[in-house]
């Protein structure tokens, strides 16, 4: 059995996770929204690959961006889970896949959009509790 302060020792020598950082939570963010997003833009239209990436960055204003290792894993597992379907087109001598949502797919935009607006109200009430909050030093501070 390891004494503790071998345990201690293993922790130390792992790099801490910067919480503070905006870039830590930037990155959380867009990896679970990716998913979010890349159902919405196919919720419209179907798509190739590379126009999901385009019309993805541009509803979010390039606030996500997802590449090739993001887009083709994800478009692998909603093909496998039956949400979306594939066809493949010849455009200029060129194969390219096109994905369209099943009504599997449209439902899970559905259910996802549900849940990120509860998330979505959660998040502006915790918003709302902070400007409480400095707002509450910042009148307490100028008080004699």
């Amino acid at each position: 059995m390891p004494s503790p302060s071998m345990h201690n020792n293993s922790l130390a020598a792992r790099p801490a996770t910067d919480y503070t950082s905006p870039d830590y939570w930037n990155g959380l963010i867009k990896m679970g929204l990716s998913k979010f997003f890349i159902l919405c833009v196919l919720y419209k239209q179907p798509l190739h690959g590379y126009e999901i990436a385009k019309r993805v960055e541009s509803v979010t204003r390039g606030c996500c961006s997802p590449g090739e290792g993001t887009i083709y894993p994800v478009l692998r597992d909603f093909e496998a889970g039956g949400y979306v379907t594939v066809e493949t087109e010849i455009v200029q001598g060129r194969e390219r896949k096109v994905y369209a949502l099943t009504d599997l797919g449209r439902e899970a935009f559905r259910v996802a959009v549900g849940s990120w607006m509860g998330v979505t109200r959660c998040l502006q009430e915790s918003h709302e509790m902070l400007v409480r909050d400095a707002t509450a030093e910042v009148q307490g501070a100028c008080r004699p």
